[in-house]
């Protein structure tokens, strides 16, 4: 599984937005059904699981599973 590195954006920038575009970005480079993990620094985005599912459901991604990873939180999601 092919696994991203997302950091937080450092011009102040709406983090919402941000990790919205960057969901978007990546479920057009994947094929239906590919997974990807996505890995975020666990101190910059504190956003509940909720929050990251709606975003990547926005952008046709479907979340698989959530974990934390020495400060990381990882991400898994599917192309719908």
């Amino acid at each position: 599984m092919q696994r991203i590195v997302i950091r937080a954006p450092g011009c102040g920038a709406d983090t919402i937005t941000y990790l919205r575009r960057i969901f978007r970005l990546h479920a057009e480079e994947l094929k239906p059904d590919q997974q990807v993990a996505f890995v975020f620094d666990a101190e910059r985005f504190l956003f509940a699981a909720a929050i990251f599912e709606s975003l990547m459901a926005s952008a046709g991604l479907t979340m698989v599973a959530m974990r934390e990873e020495d400060g990381t939180r990882v991400v898994e999601a599917r192309r719908v």
